[in-house]
């Protein structure tokens, strides 16, 4: 039986609408955040808190899950780095970022694995370049995302990062006796929430 081109083209309309209900990519800027950078030194372990991030970035979701990463973005300003040492630990990190020609450090996004656990928290294997310090650098990340019951998404990152491999020289105090470990670790929490567009109410 052949079907009529309205009925037809009522059937493909129909097929269209699906498509655009169940699969959405929306774009995102940062909500929250919480950060820190952790590591070590011949007297004792130290944090800095990361206070100044920016983060965008676009997202594939099918029904409330995460898909696919289309594009992200995050820097960091070097200045808005705090240390729970006080201002002393501030400047010297401050210099060995050369914040004075390299303000930001930034992360971009190149591409992204996806897989789902039965609860449909993605686990994303990324694949960015990182600046910081006059340096980039190509680096992998892995990241756990999920979509939150108000549409907001939520990203937690715990990365490893030597200081030398964008050398950088490791901080110093008191006339050199104390030195700063090369290896520090970073934690990323952030939660992005939709960009509305202008002129569009929730």
């Amino acid at each position: 039986m052949k079907l009529r081109p309205t009925i037809r083209l009522t059937i493909a309309c129909a097929a269209l609408v699906v498509s655009f209900t169940t699969f959405a990519q929306t774009s995102f800027t940062l909500k929250t955040s919480r950060a820190s950078i952790q590591g070590t030194s011949s007297l004792h372990d130290w944090e800095s808190d990361l206070t100044k991030i920016e983060c965008t970035g676009s997202f594939l979701q099918q029904n409330g899950v995460l898909k696919a990463v289309k594009s992200t973005g995050i820097k960091i300003h070097v200045r808005g780095i705090k240390s729970t040492k006080g201002k002393m630990m501030d400047n010297k990190t401050w210099d060995a970022f050369k914040f004075d020609q390299n303000p930001d450090i930034i992360y971009t996004f190149v591409s992204a694995r996806i897989t789902l656990d039965a609860a449909n928290v993605a686990t994303l294997e990324t694949t960015g370049s990182l600046s910081m310090a006059g340096t980039t650098n190509t680096i992998m990340l892995t990241a756990k995302g999920v979509v939150l019951s108000n549409g907001d998404l939520e990203f937690t990152v715990t990365k490893r990062i030597r200081m030398t491999d964008f050398k950088m020289e490791q901080p110093t105090a008191m006339m050199g006796t104390i030195t700063v470990g090369d290896e520090v670790t970073v934690n990323f929490d952030l939660v992005l929430t939709p960009v509305v567009p202008q002129g569009k109410n929730i």
